[in-house]
């Protein structure tokens, strides 16, 4: 492996427990409040992993409220170490998240952003009300007290595909 392959050869895996002190770091080395990351924290989340070191250099995890039908997802802790940034870890990082949400049957997927609102249209989100949301994920820590009033709340419809 040549040494451009290696500085940009990365892969996705689910997160496992021992992932949650690296994620917490890049959330933190990013600016970005971890709060409450624990509460959910699991396969629901999706770690890049650099192939030549192991590091985890970038997460995405979506957490689940409501019940059957009507559970919808939260898109967070969207991180990329600042060295990898530019390579297409969010982008792969987001679609193997929203291909989980798809398969775990999820209403819909939503997400609350400080910076990056230009961003996540190119995944299908759209721009939606805050107090819009779902009565179980506004109960939430992160839709109450997480992000500040001012984040822009974004919401994609999730297709479904169930029989």
């Amino acid at each position: 492996m040549s040494e451009s392959e290696s500085a940009t050869s990365f892969t996705l895996r689910p997160a496992t427990p021992h992932d949650l002190a690296p994620v917490t770091a890049l959330l933190v080395g990013a600016h970005l409040a971890p709060n409450a990351l624990d509460a959910q924290f699991g396969p629901q989340f999706a770690v890049a992993v650099d192939t030549v070191s192991g590091a985890v250099i970038a997460a995405a995890g979506i957490e689940r409220y409501g019940d059957g039908d009507e559970t919808v997802g939260l898109l967070r802790s969207a991180v990329v170490d600042a060295p990898w940034r530019g390579r297409g870890i969010g982008a792969a990082l987001t679609h193997d998240r929203l291909a989980w949400a798809e398969f775990a049957s999820l209403r819909a997927v939503y997400l609350l952003t400080e910076t990056a609102a230009e961003y996540w249209p190119r995944f299908g989100f759209e721009r939606t009300a805050r107090d819009a949301a779902p009565a179980a994920l506004a109960a939430s820590h992160e839709w109450r007290q997480g992000c500040p009033a001012s984040a822009v709340a974004m919401c994609l419809k999730m297709p479904q595909l169930r029989g």
